[in-house]
């Protein structure tokens, strides 16, 4: 996210509890943004799907509710009434970072359930578009997530600064939530109108059956249904390496990714490591898995943009034979 979600929940907060002046509006904002502190981890080389990495730790619900003690008690030393009043809504303002994230449609999950399990969890709708980490931001691509998350936000922007949500303004955001979230098909109509939509499919794509697929359908099953995609992307997992490191591009280096085209290797991840394997660019996939074995993931994507046009993507990741991942998303 581009944290203008984050921001706008850290001020209902403080708007919530404003009879208590001592907690400041700067405070809660900053809650809000706490979790992201893993960021300072991943710029210094901890790997995106470690426990400690981005989305990792930092975004459980176990150190949300320990973070929100530890503000209460600090609210108690600090004599400000009604302790627990504040203990509960910095969990909740903690909390709902990680489950927020869980609502982009990029990157990695978050680790909600540490330090009982790190799996990374997103959730099955995901309207809020991932923003990129570091310069990448100020761009006009970041700039477009960051307007798009402020829309999506906004009645939580309009109750922090006590401006009246009156019928008009609820019925101009709700429009404006639909033009940018759903994929009805009036509303790509009227996309299409601005960006031209120059989606290539595969040949075997079903628009119809891929709106059934959900995750832990089996692999065999869609790709049966859906043909050969377009491009493959084809994993193998180093020794005491995840899927989620792989798919964030954290990863020593070794033969470990494929590009598969027309049922052949298009390119590979560390070429010169995997021509020493064995493993060349035009080789068929059939000569790839018997010389590395079967993959531990993929990811087949069965759309593009012609001329780099504007397109519907369409694809899906599979860990351990089963969908892990579905993108229905336009770029």
């Amino acid at each position: 996210m581009a944290s203008i979600g984050h921001v706008a929940v850290g001020l209902a907060a403080a708007r919530a509890n404003d009879q208590h002046r001592r907690v400041p509006l700067v405070f809660w904002s900053a809650l809000s943004l706490l979790p992201d502190i893993d960021v300072v981890g991943f710029m210094r080389g901890v790997p995106y799907g470690a426990e400690w990495g981005h989305r990792g730790a930092t975004h459980s619900l176990t150190l949300a509710v320990v973070g929100g003690i530890i503000v209460g008690l600090g609210a108690r030393v600090l004599r400000v009434r009604r302790p627990l009043r504040i203990t509960l809504l910095a969990v909740v303002v903690l909390a709902s970072h990680g489950l927020l994230d869980t609502l982009t449609d990029g990157g990695l999950g978050a680790a909600l359930l540490w330090p009982f399990s790190l799996h990374r969890f997103f959730a099955p709708w995901q309207p809020i578009p991932v923003a990129p980490i570091g310069p990448a931001f100020f761009t006009l691509d970041g700039a477009m997530i960051a307007a798009t998350e402020l829309v999506l936000f906004l009645p939580l922007w309009l109750y922090a600064f006590r401006i009246r949500q009156r019928a008009a303004v609820i019925a101009v955001w709700l429009a404006a939530v639909w033009l940018l979230t759903s994929t009805d098909p009036i509303r790509e109509r009227l996309v299409d109108r601005v960006y031209p939509d120059q989606t290539r499919y595969a040949a075997g794509y079903s628009e119809d059956f891929f709106k059934t697929i959900v995750r832990g359908d089996r692999e065999d099953a869609v790709r049966g249904r859906l043909g050969e995609p377009l491009f493959d992307s084809v994993f193998y997992l180093p020794e005491g390496y995840n899927m989620e490191s792989i798919m964030a591009g954290q990863v020593p280096p070794g033969c470990f990714g494929v590009g598969v085209r027309d049922a052949v290797i298009h390119d590979t991840h560390d070429p010169d490591i995997c021509r020493s394997r064995g493993l060349t660019e035009g080789m068929s996939r059939t000569d790839m898995v018997r010389i590395l074995g079967t993959p531990a993931g993929s990811c087949a994507q069965y759309t593009d943009g012609a001329n780099n046009g504007h397109f519907r993507l369409r694809m899906v990741c599979f860990v351990n034979g089963k969908v892990e991942r579905i993108f229905r998303q336009r770029t």
